[in-house]
């Protein structure tokens, strides 16, 4: 009888083992992929803070150029111009269009 005891004593070495050493490779494991993954949020955490910059600097070239453009066309701007360049107004050849409400006449 003492022999089954050793081969019980055996099966639960190895399986104490075995559990033991399943134990270490997980806690490895789990600080492994806890340490990549920090690393990754770190990562793209920067990316996103650069990646918002650059748009807020896109923003800013297009309100500036928006701006421009709103001074580049405006009216004084453009008679100016034409003045300079021998162009005159003519009053009578100004043809004024007023916006009449279509749906009375139907």
């Amino acid at each position: 009888m003492a022999k089954i005891v050793r081969k019980k004593r055996k099966k639960q070495l190895k399986l104490v083992s075995f559990a033991v050493s399943f134990f270490l490779f997980s806690a490895v494991s789990y600080l492994g992929s806890a340490l990549f993954l920090r690393t990754y949020n770190n990562a793209l955490s920067t990316e996103k803070q650069s990646i918002e910059s650059k748009i807020a600097d896109l923003q800013t070239q297009n309100d500036a150029v928006k701006v421009e453009i709103r001074t580049l066309s405006t009216r004084d701007r453009v008679d100016t111009i034409a003045s300079d360049n021998g162009l005159s107004l003519d009053q009578n050849n100004i043809i004024t269009i007023t916006a009449t409400d279509d749906s009375s006449s139907n």
